[in-house]
């Protein structure tokens, strides 16, 4: 464990990591996490092993779940008293099932250390399915969200075989005349991960422009954390106010330059490759999309005309 503050304040209240899949959260969350003093629950809300009490990807409190319901599940969680699926996957071997079955997933494994480390003094929840809730959070705690340049974003969601399947129920939530995604259609030279993406990626600056912005709310870009990852931490940390050692740098090059500084692409449907050198994960996208999906994302985000909140970054 790293030792790294001194003082904290407001302890007891947990920081939330999340924003736009594949941006970042896993190695922000790893980082945080390894604090001494910190622990982290993994994807609580993930539909598929998080909470039982979690029915949908994507809580949107008002919206697709009452405020209170919301709350309600959120803070069970906080209070250690929330109940875990197994987390059964379609391609998991016989092996794994048995493996979840009699201990666990990444998800109820880390509820389960976080809730049995009676040392710990700051909870950590990283999660990227709480974007849509990220406004009602940070009423009262903090929220980091994290985002990515959309060409990148695209390129991970092809190479991760995803689309983004919960689009036609968020959707409704918007002014439908306003997202322009919904006349796209995936055909052979524009993929439906791609598509997805794009319409991952337009939900979320709809909904981020319409927040209230407040003090809990920080932005991290992982494009700046993957070229210049001690400065873009080192803001984090300020607004966290905590104060940084020597170790927490070293560990950052490490993670940041994987363990080949000469790889520069992910294999293939691995979610967290740790072997090549994240420098160039934002650049990896000339040679997983075509040339018809570059110019579709460089024509949509020229209409767009995408901006974040000034406010935190």
């Amino acid at each position: 464990m790293i030792t790294l503050f001194k003082n904290m304040k407001n302890i007891k209240k947990p920081i939330i990591i999340s924003g736009i899949p594949r941006s970042g959260t896993t190695p922000l969350g790893g980082i945080l996490s390894s604090i001494e003093g910190f622990s982290m629950i993994y994807e609580p809300f993930n539909v598929n092993q998080g909470i039982i009490d979690v029915q949908f990807n994507y809580l949107y409190p008002g919206k697709n779940i009452s405020v209170e319901k919301f709350q309600s599940i959120f803070n069970n969680l906080i209070q250690f008293k929330s109940s875990f699926k197994k987390g059964y996957l379609k391609h998991d071997n016989l092996a794994k099932r048995i493996f979840k079955t009699f201990f666990g997933n990444e998800s109820s494994l880390s509820y389960l250390k976080a809730k049995k480390n009676s040392s710990f003094q700051q909870l950590i929840i990283k999660d990227p399915f709480l974007l849509f809730s990220s406004e009602e959070l940070s009423l009262n705690h903090k929220v980091i969200i994290c985002y990515r340049p959309l060409k990148p974003l695209a390129a991970s969601f092809k190479r991760m075989k995803w689309d983004f399947n919960e689009f036609e129920d968020l959707v409704n939530f918007f002014p439908t005349n306003s997202i322009k995604s919904l006349r796209l259609q995936a055909c052979n030279k524009i993929s439906s991960n791609v598509l997805g993406a794009i319409q991952f990626y337009e939900l979320f600056y709809h909904y981020i422009n319409n927040v209230n912005l407040n003090k809990n709310l920080y932005f991290f870009s992982q494009q700046k954390f993957s070229t210049n990852p001690i400065e873009e931490f080192s803001k984090l940390l300020n607004w966290l106010e905590l104060e940084v050692s020597d170790e927490i740098f070293m560990l950052l090059q490490s993670l940041n330059k994987g363990k080949s500084s000469k790889i520069h692409f992910p294999e293939k449907s691995i979610q967290h490759d740790g072997n090549y050198n994240k420098k160039y994960s934002n650049e990896y996208y000339k040679l997983v999309l075509t040339k018809e999906e570059i110019e579709l994302i460089d024509t949509f985000v020229a209409e767009e005309r995408f901006e974040l909140p000034t406010f935190g970054l």
